[in-house]
């Protein structure tokens, strides 16, 4: 039987759990570990060692060039980390904020101390395709715009360190300014980074080759999964899900790519569900410079410090954030954000500003600063005058 939506963000994960998977630790080679993603065609695995549960994924591996030689331990910060954990009868609702806080893709699932498995957002996105109600939902107003993207003679090294620095698996590959293709963190590391039993590392396509060698033309996947603006939250789930993808280029009528969609943007809906006794948060201007998606992580990060600032300030009423460009650097502006949270009952009022060129950065420092304010004050909690506030809770900081 379908589900709405939502009964389906309320429901538990036990449902979406992978547990066909290998639980692996900090002394297990990468080849071992590649092996299994292959195995499975996963982009995530399993990992637990010295009392931490986490897990390493695709992305984690592209800088590792002996991978029989190299453990997961084998790095100064080790190429895995902890993960929150979440229990079969978390929610899905539950599931899906915390992927979009932590910016991760799947989470381990354990009960009792024992790791069962995991939840990802492919399974996450396989479910979404069964419902009608995301069709509400247009890919113009989930997607991630602009997009890095690549041309076809670039090396493929410098793929690899877009990857590393910005944090991202998909990159579109043009020609002329016209797609002609995408390369994957998946398409590097099992070009490049072989798991046990296959040739040996910088052997590609039966070819002795140095590593890295090459163009991104060389390794692109020729024929993306692509859909216009105006395409459906449920098409685009459907045609991911029937064709195994994990992103979904959209694309302009004059082939220029314009946007992109992967499992996560598709979960933002959903954070509509939160309750409604939460504080309000309203943010002025992020429709003009960001997105649907970004604008779900922002309400998020605010929503979770002030929560946690609830406990020392219970009369918290409203959080406003108001965001503007004031300058541009080629195709890119610098942004100024200032957040203000106010208390009806104390008439207490914290502001806090900050500007940069990266828009998600500038917010995750409004983040960290407004939650040290509001933790810093616990012992000011009371009315006090207008002067007072103002020389004590307001603050701009500039970069």
């Amino acid at each position: 039987m379908v589900k709405s939506l939502r009964e389906f963000v309320f429901s538990e994960i036990r449902g979406l759990i992978q547990t066909d998977v290998d639980v692996f630790n900090s002394e297990d080679t990468v080849s071992k570990v590649l092996s299994e993603l292959e195995r499975h065609g996963h982009y995530e695995a399993l990992v637990q060692s010295n009392g931490k549960v986490g897990l390493v994924t695709i992305r984690d591996l592209l800088d590792v060039v002996q991978p029989e030689q190299t453990t997961l331990g084998d790095h100064p910060n080790d190429r895995w980390r902890a993960y929150r954990l979440v229990t079969p009868v978390h929610s899905v609702l539950d599931v899906v904020e915390i992927m979009i806080e932590d910016k991760v893709r799947a989470l381990p699932v354990v009960l009792e101390g024992t790791t069962l498995g995991f939840v990802c957002q492919v399974d996450i996105l396989e479910a979404l395709g069964d419902i009608p109600e995301i069709s509400e939902f247009l890919s113009k107003d989930l997607m991630i715009s602009p997009v890095v993207s690549m041309d076809i003679d670039d090396n493929i090294g410098k793929a690899k360190r877009l990857m590393l620095d910005n944090g991202f698996s998909h990159i579109p590959i043009v020609k002329n300014n016209k797609l002609v293709g995408m390369v994957t963190a998946k398409a590097l590391v099992h070009s490049f980074v072989t798991p046990i039993g296959t040739s040996t590392t910088g052997e590609r396509f039966g070819e002795k080759i140095p590593r890295l060698a090459g163009t991104v033309g060389d390794i692109m996947e020729r024929f993306p999964l692509t859909a216009g603006p105006d395409v459906n939250a449920l098409q685009i789930a459907e045609m991911m899900n029937e064709r195994k993808k994990t992103a979904c280029l959209i694309m302009l009528e004059n082939g220029r790519v314009f946007g992109i969609l992967t499992p996560r943007e598709l979960m933002a809906p959903m954070l509509r569900f939160r309750g409604d006794d939460e504080l309000p948060v309203y943010i002025v201007g992020l429709q003009e410079y960001g997105d649907f998606y970004e604008k779900a992580i922002v309400e998020e990060k605010i929503r979770r410090v002030v929560q946690r600032a609830m406990k020392i300030h219970p009369h918290l009423s409203e959080i406003s954030i108001r965001i503007s460009a004031t300058r541009q650097r080629g195709n890119r502006s610098r942004y100024e954000v200032t957040a203000n949270v106010y208390s009806k009952a104390t008439e207490e009022q914290f502001d806090v500003g900050k500007s940069g060129w990266d828009l998600m950065k500038v917010f995750d420092e409004i983040s960290e600063t407004l939650d040290r304010l509001l933790r810093n004050s616990k012992h000011e909690a009371k009315i006090i005058s207008e002067r007072e506030r103002r020389a004590r809770y307001s603050f701009l900081l500039r970069t």
